[in-house]
């Protein structure tokens, strides 16, 4: 009976200390700034997208036909890519220290990727995809990408 007792006592102690840990923050686990900064981001994607498919069917009314897309216009805005680029980062310093190996790889991957799109948006020259997958040499490579993109103008950082 006293094991049981204490046990109850743990889980509701457990149950208290994350709801103290949530009602502060307006329970909620996101930054209001961050979800801020998502919404702008996809509504400057979908205003991108909705101006090439206007440009489509103006091209196609005016009788010349649809012709390839160019390569700009198939890439993400460049507020979306810094968006991410931040969320990526604050994530990954954020990650707790149980979790899993796959859990640092999948983000570790998530955030070369992204900042491989910038890099290569702003015509930041890297060798990102050269580097083996971990190792200083990679972490050096993303430390010298950042401070190119952060040249460039991008916020990296927020």
């Amino acid at each position: 009976m006293l094991v049981v007792q204490i046990l109850v006592a743990f889980v509701v102690f457990t149950l208290m200390l994350f709801l103290a840990d949530r009602w502060p923050s307006g329970c909620t686990t996101e930054d209001k700034i961050d979800v801020a900064e998502r919404r702008s981001a996809r509504r400057a994607y979908r205003a991108q997208q909705h101006r090439v498919v206007a440009m489509k069917r103006r091209r196609t009314r005016a009788g010349r036909g649809t012709q390839p897309e160019t390569l700009g216009s198939t890439r993400r805005p460049i507020q979306v890519v810094a968006a991410d680029l931040r969320r990526l980062s604050r994530q990954l310093a954020l990650v707790p220290s149980g979790s899993t190996l796959v859990r640092w790889k999948a983000l570790w991957a998530a955030y070369d990727g992204v900042l491989t799109e910038a890099a290569e948006m702003l015509e930041v020259t890297h060798e990102l995809g050269e580097q083996p997958a971990a190792g200083v040499a990679r972490d050096v490579e993303r430390v010298r990408v950042l401070a190119a993109l952060e040249g460039a103008g991008m916020v990296v950082r927020g």
